[in-house]
């Protein structure tokens, strides 16, 4: 019985394919990461996550730019205000 529960208490880092003990739920994980906005973007170990290698780690790990910043915008000034 005991090795039929090993194949899913595992988890693996989704950059490097390392394994981990299973934790539930999913996103209390040790390895559970998330974006600039708390938005949960799946498991990855500390390598991956500390990486600057963007086929490791895909996600941005700060604030996207606001348009505001960069002098740029979607409507005409009219219809901004």
């Amino acid at each position: 019985m005991m090795d039929e529960m090993t194949d899913w208490s595992k988890t693996y880092c989704r950059g490097c394919k390392a394994e981990e003990d299973m934790h539930r739920p999913i996103e209390d994980h040790w390895w559970a990461r998330r974006d600039a906005y708390g938005i949960f973007t799946g498991i990855y170990c500390d390598d991956c996550y500390n990486s600057d290698d963007s086929d490791r780690y895909p996600y941005k790990k700060d604030s996207y730019a606001k348009d505001l910043e960069h002098g740029e915008h979607i409507y005409p000034e009219e219809e901004r205000y």
